[in-house]
C-alpha cells in the first residue's frame, strides 16, 4: 500500500509540473526559473523517501480475572468414645444380724457405718423404731419372733419394716443426731442405673429382695389401706458396682459359707416390692 502512494504521489507531481511548464512555454517564453525550479521539486519529489508512521498496536488490557477463594474445607470433630463405665467398691463393713427378722437394722448400721464412721447398736435402732402393723410407718411384728408357725404355716405378723420406715428411723435415731450432714431418703420404682450411679458417688444403698426366688404374697388390711407383704422380705446392702453391669452386696443374714458379700446382677424379686430403695445424701450441697 506504501509503494502505491509513493507511485501515485509522484505522477501527480509530475503531472502538475509538466502542466505548468506548458503553460509557461505557451504564454510567457521569458519563465526559464518557474520551469527549473518544478523541474527540480519534481525531481526531488521523485528521490525522497517516504518517512513511515510507526503504528503502535495497543496491547490489550487483561481484564483482572476474579482469583476463586479456596473451598473451605469442613472441620472434622471427632465424636467422642463412650465413656467407659466406672468400678467402685465401697468400704462397708459386713454387720451380721442379731436376731431372725432383724436384717434392717442390721443394713442401717453398715450404712451408718460406712456414712459416720460409727453407728449404734441394733438394740438401739430397735428401740427407736416404732411398730406398726403398716410396714411402710415402722416395723410390722417382732424382731426377735419367726415369721412361720410351729406348724409350717406362714406368720404374716412377723414381718418387717419398708423402705419409708426405715429412712424415718435412720434420720431421726442417727443422721440427725449426728449433725443432719447426711438424710436418708425413700425410694420406689428405682433403677439399677440409679442405684449404680449412687454407689460410684459414694453412697452405700439398701434394696429389698427375698431368700428364695419363688415366694408367697399377703394383701393385708392397715388404717391406711390394704398393703402387699411378700414372704421372705428381706434386706441387702449394696456396696460395689462393676464397669459389667454387676453389683456388690452385703448380706446381712448369716451364711452357712460365711460368705457375706455377694456378687449378683439383679436383685431378687426386687420387682415385688415396687424396687424399693433407701439412699443416703449430703445435705451440704443443698444447704451452700
Amino acid at each position: 500500500m506504501q509503494t502505491w502512494l509513493r507511485t501515485k504521489k509522484r505522477f501527480v507531481l509530475m503531472g502538475a509540473a509538466l502542466f505548468l511548464g506548458l503553460l509557461c512555454l505557451g504564454l510567457v517564453s521569458s519563465c526559464p526559473q518557474l520551469t527549473k525550479g518544478v523541474g527540480a521539486l519534481s525531481s526531488k519529489l521523485a528521490t525522497a523517501k517516504p518517512s513511515l508512521t510507526r503504528t503502535i498496536a495497543a496491547t490489550p488490557t487483561r481484564m483482572p480475572t476474579d482469583t476463586p477463594s479456596p473451598t473451605a474445607t469442613a472441620t472434622l470433630v471427632p465424636t467422642p468414645s463412650p465413656t467407659v463405665l466406672l468400678s467402685r467398691v465401697l468400704p462397708v463393713p459386713v454387720i451380721l444380724q442379731e436376731l431372725p427378722l432383724s436384717c434392717e437394722f442390721a443394713a442401717m448400721r453398715m450404712v451408718l457405718a460406712a456414712i459416720l464412721g460409727k453407728a449404734p447398736s441394733e438394740q438401739e435402732l430397735i428401740a427407736c423404731t416404732p411398730r406398726d402393723p403398716n410396714p411402710n410407718l415402722g416395723f410390722r411384728g417382732d424382731p426377735a419372733g419367726y415369721n412361720r408357725f410351729p406348724d409350717g404355716t406362714i406368720n404374716w405378723d412377723n414381718y418387717g419394716a419398708y423402705a419409708d420406715a426405715v429412712a424415718q428411723a435412720l434420720n431421726r435415731c442417727a443422721l440427725e443426731p449426728a449433725g443432719g450432714q447426711f438424710r436418708a431418703l425413700a425410694s420406689r420404682g428405682t433403677s439399677y442405673d440409679k442405684v449404680a450411679q449412687a454407689v460410684l458417688g459414694g453412697q452405700p444403698v439398701i434394696v429389698w429382695v427375698t431368700k428364695r426366688q419363688r415366694v408367697e404374697t399377703s394383701r393385708v388390711g392397715t388404717s391406711q389401706g390394704p398393703v402387699q407383704l411378700v414372704m421372705g422380705e428381706h434386706v441387702w446392702v449394696v456396696v460395689g458396682y462393676h464397669a459389667d453391669g454387676t453389683f456388690d452386696v452385703h448380706d446381712p443374714y448369716p451364711q452357712a459359707n460365711q460368705v457375706q458379700t455377694l456378687h449378683a446382677r439383679t436383685f431378687p424379686n426386687w420387682e415385688m416390692f415396687d424396687r424399693m430403695a433407701v439412699f443416703v445424701a449430703s445435705t451440704k450441697a443443698s444447704t451452700d
